[in-house]
Parts: structure tokens; C-alpha cells; sequence
């Protein structure tokens, strides 16, 4: 330990040479020539650093970074490296620290680019601990010690008994003071220099290298946080939406004789079944699919609903957010998890409505409780009661994810125990069919795919099992609870390797999100959709976005005059609006047009344009605001959570 104390005192400008003769021209000169060396050491050591992740990165994540701007990667390593010198003044321990900071964020950004094809954000650090729910046991402790490793290096690294530290700390506190204050203008700033493409992320992030991508949406988050709409701005969307057209894109049931629906209907028990990563993998082509793995009775009754798909606001990942569509009636328009940080006010939900209405709202989900803050969200869109992990028998699950029969078999038990005078919301939410779609002794695989593929094989087996569960728990469901309004769809299309991995050979897909074309954005949103109207049978839905389907069940139970702000997201008139991150799909007759946010959208895209603008605003307001929309329906109506 001395040894390594005196190793740092001659590393350290600040301590090295001759102390007592500080003033001398001789020791400043001595001492500037050795601070000079250890700067440029480190300027190498940093260029060093970023080939290296730069070629890890196109090697392990089949990267196509931008050659044109590894200069910006570099400075921002560089900066990294710097402060690192600063914190610990010592070259050995900064090339440590900067090692540490640049190679674990370099490796969670490319991981995170090939399964959810966007960059890190801010909001990966924030809601970090998410990370941890998704392995148990030592691989949980492995997990948490390796996203702790910086903020451990950085503890044990830097001199804290130092004055000179402590002056570092404060500038670094003030800095940040600064910038938050002036985020607004700081943000204007470095988008007019290093420009800022709200829909195509990972060309943000191939642009300015990581450490500037990361500084600059931090900034841009700052500018954002307590920035609440305007009384005035929020009256005038909310006066706007009477000019939209009502009817939901209800096409025809299949079944010729339909009653009208009375509140009387309401009694009726509503069921959610929310399937994980649930597609029609046969339309990945024979080619990688040459067997269906879906049974011949769930191709008949979705053939009965005329094939509609749900479209959904996420592509591998995220759930929360398909979640938040199918239970609050509004878009999911930012590159975030809502449940998170967007939603922070108890607002009226279709389960808060359905409540009202006198039912008894019940969410189930067989995962950790906390995941995408699942226990505090359903609290505040109405939820009385959430059954998580620890409420259901694991011992029929696949590496903890549990099969769905045994779910629907006890969550279907419970529900029995409940108040049978009184209707009930049953919202369930799958978790077979998860990543990495593993298999075991006791579900073997059933059928292969046409090409190799890992993750392929993996998932296409899972839909074998979860379609099967599916229709036998329907039989059941239907023979028990023959009058339920009965809701079925996937939350998003699967993650098939990186990139879009299966789906980039099989569809041909543009290795630039810039290129996509609205056809094939509205594939990778598309899910199967089902809706049984109790005995009036299966609705053909068409192309229905998820945020719609609150005010379809309302409509359908005759409770569509308590739909409120519900009703708030229909769309214009022949038009069908699917927001995703940084753009619009408007989807129009046969046609589907990719609509990016910004200037560079085609002019057809001007009427969708302005509903997302006016939706955007309802959002922010009744979510995270003041909620001045909800003043003349129900005045005073929500808690404010956290500020």
C-alpha cells in the first residue's frame, strides 16, 4: 500500500519534483514538461481505447459505425480520461477509471443497439435497477457488481483526503448547477452543432460518438424535466377534439344478429390477455419458418376477426409500453419506458373507469413486482389489486418464466374467489415467450426452422406451447364465462437477433432506420389482434393502434359516454396514426407512410402531424403536468406524485 502511495506522489504533477522549491522557473518548467508527458500519455491511451471499442463494437454487435465522426468519439473518450486524471491526479489510476467508464458504456450502448435498436439514454441510468429483475441468484450479484464497478473504481481510485479533490468535486457541482440552469439554451446550442435526428436514435448516436450522445440527451432531458404545458395551451387542445371524428374502426362482427348494447352489458366480465412477443412467425417465409406453429384453431378464430392486428408502439422489448396504450388510451411517443418517469399522476384509466363503473379491476403478471415500476404504475391508472411473482407456483416454468397454461390456471382461481356479484377487469400479462425463449426436458422442441437460427428455433417453439395454452384456456373461458368481452393480443414482435437480425434477411430490411419504408415500420409494430364480443362472436378489427382499444371495450360494455379522456386519441377521419419513437406511421387506405418528426416529413403527413402535436401536449399534461384538461370533467381529480 506504500509503495503504491509512493508510486502515485511521482505519477502526480501536483506532488512530484522538488516541493520546496516551487517558485523556482526551474521546478515550474519541470513541472510543466512532466504534466505536458502525462497528458499526452493519456491523449494516446484514449485514442488507443476508442479503436479498440470501435472495433468491438462492429465485431460483437455487427456495428456500421460512421468512420466520418470517430474524431467526436474520441474527444468525448478524451474528456472522460481527463476528468478521471482530474478526479484521481494520478495517470496510472485515470487510465484505469477512464478504461472502466468508457469500455462498460461502449458495451451496454452496442448490447442495447442490437436488441432494441437504440442507443443508451438517460433514462438507462435512471431506471438502471430494471436490469437487476432480470436474473436471480450470484448471476443478480455478478449482474449488480458488474454496473457497480465504475462507481466502485471511482470510490477506490480517487484521493478523497485531498483538498485538491474536493476542489474538482465542487467544480464539477457547480458545472452541473450551470447546466441545468441554461439546459434550454445549452440544448439549442449543441443541436444546431452537432445536429439531432428525433427519429433515427442510432444515427444520433453513430454521429457524435457515445459520451457527447450521452451528454447531449442529458441535457435535453434536463430541458424537458418540470416543463409543464400551459393552461391556456392545454384548453385550447382540449376545446380542438371536438372537431374529431368518433367511430372506432369496427368493420363487422362475424356474426350477423348483434343486440344493442345497454349499460345493462357493463355486468359483463372484461378479460385482457396480453401475450408476450406473440407474431405470426409464418410470415418470416417458408424459407425460415416452412412449419406453423400455430394450431389450426387459432387460425381459425383470427381468421374469423378477418386477421386484425394490434399495432404496437415498441418493436423486442419494452412491454410497459404497449401496457400503458391498452390501459390509458393515449400514444407512447418518446424513446422511453412511460411507466418510468412519464407517468406520475393517478389519472383515469380505463381500470380507474371500469372501477367507477363498480368492478373489480385485477392486473396479474408472474414477474418481480417492481419491473418497469409496474407496482406503483397500475396503482395509478386504477388498479385495485396486482398479483406479481410471488403470487403464483412457479414450479411449471422454463429458467423462471412461467408457462402459460399454469398462469391462466391460477390466475383463473383467483379470480373465482372474488366477489361474484360483481364484474370483473382480469388484465393478465404473460411471461413465456420472453427472451431468450429457452426450452427443458418437459417442453421439448416441437418444430425446427427452415435456416439456422438460435433465437429462431428458440421462439417459434415457445408460440407452439403459448398458442396451444392459449385456445385450450379460450375453450374453458368461453364454456365458464360465455358473455365476457374478451380481449387478446401481442404486446410486440420478438427480438430475433441484432439489428432486427431474422427479420433483416428475411424482409430485406435497410441496415439505416432512415430507410425504412411505412410498410415496413408497420410490420414490425404489427401484432395479432383478437376481440370475442361474448356471444356476438369475434370483431374484424382491421389495423387497430393499441392506445384505441380503452374506448372499444367502453363502447362495447355501453359505457362509452364515462370514456372521457379515452375518447381523446381518436383519429382523423380515414386515417390510423401509429406513433413510434422520433415519428408516425399514417396509415390510409392501402398506403402506409413513414412520417419522421421535423421538417423532412412529406406533406401528406400534415394532418397526423398536427393530432400528434395536440396528443403530445394532452400527454404531457394529464400524465406528468397539472392536468388542466381534467378540470371541467372532473375537477381535482389526481394525486401528484413525485413533484
Amino acid at each position: 500500500m506504500q509503495n503504491m502511495e509512493r508510486h502515485d506522489k511521482l505519477d502526480d504533477p501536483a506532488t512530484s519534483g522538488d516541493t520546496t522549491g516551487d517558485t523556482h522557473p526551474t521546478a515550474r518548467g519541470s513541472r510543466l514538461r512532466s504534466l505536458s508527458t502525462q497528458l499526452l500519455s493519456l491523449a494516446l491511451f484514449t485514442l488507443l481505447l476508442t479503436i479498440g471499442c470501435r472495433l468491438l463494437l462492429e465485431t460483437l454487435f455487427q456495428l456500421e459505425l460512421y468512420p466520418d465522426f470517430w474524431l467526436r468519439d474520441y474527444f468525448g473518450n478524451l474528456a472522460i480520461t481527463l476528468l478521471a486524471y482530474a478526479l484521481t491526479q494520478s495517470r496510472g489510476k485515470a487510465m484505469l477509471l477512464a478504461s472502466v467508464v468508457v469500455i462498460g458504456f461502449q458495451m451496454a450502448n452496442g448490447g442495447k443497439l442490437s436488441v432494441l435498436g437504440t442507443p443508451v439514454s438517460p433514462d438507462d441510468l435512471i431506471n438502471i435497477q430494471n436490469l437487476f429483475y432480470l436474473t436471480e441468484g450470484w448471476r443478480r450479484v455478478l449482474l449488480m457488481l458488474v454496473a457497480a464497478t465504475p462507481l466502485i473504481a471511482l470510490l477506490v481510485l480517487t484521493p478523497w483526503r485531498r483538498k485538491s479533490t474536493w476542489g474538482v468535486v465542487a467544480t464539477l457541482a457547480v458545472s452541473a448547477l450551470l447546466i441545468n440552469h441554461f439546459s434550454e439554451p445549452l440544448r439549442v446550442q449543441l443541436d444546431q452543432r452537432f445536429g439531432n435526428s428525433v427519429w433515427n436514435q442510432p444515427a444520433n448516436f453513430k454521429n457524435r460518438g457515445l459520451a457527447l450522445h450521452v451528454a447531449q440527451e442529458s441535457v435535453r432531458t434536463l430541458a424537458k424535466v418540470g416543463k409543464h404545458p400551459d393552461k391556456a395551451s392545454v384548453l385550447a387542445a382540449t376545446q380542438s377534439l371536438e372537431a374529431v371524428p368518433a367511430p372506432l374502426p369496427v368493420l363487422q362482427a362475424s356474426t350477423t344478429a348483434k343486440p344493442a348494447t345497454t349499460r345493462a352489458s357493463a355486468q359483463r366480465n372484461v378479460h385482457v390477455l396480453v401475450l408476450e412477443s406473440f407474431f405470426d412467425p409464418m410470415t418470416l417465409g417458408p424459407e425460415w419458418v416452412p412449419e406453423d406453429p400455430f394450431p389450426e384453431d387459432f387460425r381459425k378464430l383470427w381468421a374469423e376477426t378477418g386477421n386484425s392486428h394490434a399495432l404496437s408502439p415498441v418493436f423486442g422489448g419494452y412491454t410497459a409500453n404497449a401496457e400503458f396504450e391498452t390501459l390509458c388510451g393515449f400514444p407512447v411517443t418518446e424513446n422511453a419506458v412511460f411507466f418510468e418517469g412519464w407517468l406520475r399522476r393517478k389519472v383515469p384509466c380505463l381500470p380507474a373507469v371500469l372501477a367507477e363503473a363498480g368492478y373489480q379491476t385485477l392486473a396479474s403478471h408472474p414477474n418481480v413486482p417492481g419491473f418497469w415500476n409496474r407496482t406503483l404504475a397500475y396503482k395509478l391508472v386504477g388498479f385495485d389489486t396486482y398479483l406479481s411473482k410471488e403470487s403464483f407456483n412457479l414450479e411449471d416454468s422454463v429458467e423462471g418464466l412461467l408457462l402459460d397454461h399454469s398462469f391462466y390456471e391460477q390466475g383463473f382461481d383467483k379470480i373465482a374467489q372474488m366477489d361474484s356479484s360483481r364484474p370483473v377487469f382480469n388484465y393478465m400479462l404473460t411471461y413465456h415467450g420472453h427472451l431468450p425463449y429457452p426450452t427443458n426436458d418437459n417442453y421439448p422442441d416441437q418444430i425446427k426452422p427452415g435456416q439456422e437460427s438460435v433465437l429462431l428455433n428458440g421462439y417459434i417453439n415457445q408460440v407452439w406451447y403459448k398458442s396451444r395454452d392459449l385456445m385450450a384456456r379460450l375453450e374453458i373461458l368461453k364454456a365458464e364465462d360465455p358473455d365476457a368481452l374478451i380481449v387478446i393480443f401481442g404486446d410486440h414482435l420478438p427480438f430475433l437477433g441484432p439489428n432486427y437480425g431474422v427479420y433483416t434477411e428475411a424482409l430485406n430490411l435497410p441496415a439505416d432506420r432512415a430507410e425504412f419504408t411505412g410498410d415496413m415500420l408497420e410490420y414490425l409494430v404489427s401484432t395479432p389482434l383478437i376481440v370475442i364480443d361474448g356471444q356476438n362472436g369475434p370483431l374484424k378489427l382491421g389495423k387497430l393502434p393499441l392506445y384505441r382499444l380503452p374506448a372499444l371495450i367502453l363502447e362495447k360494455l355501453g359505457l362509452e359516454d364515462d370514456a372521457g379522456i379515452l375518447d381523446w386519441t381518436q383519429n382523423p377521419e380515414d386515417q390510423i396514426i401509429r406513433p413510434v419513437y422520433g415519428m408516425h406511421i399514417d396509415l390510409q387506405a392501402d398506403s402506409a407512410t413513414a412520417c419522421p418528426d421535423g421538417q423532412n416529413a412529406p406533406a401528406s403527413c400534415e394532418a397526423s402531424a398536427s393530432w400528434l402535436a395536440r396528443t403530445r401536449l394532452l400527454i404531457q399534461d394529464l400524465f406528468s403536468g397539472k392536468q388542466y384538461s381534467l378540470s371541467e370533467l372532473q375537477p381535482a381529480t389526481a394525486d401528484h406524485i413525485g413533484g
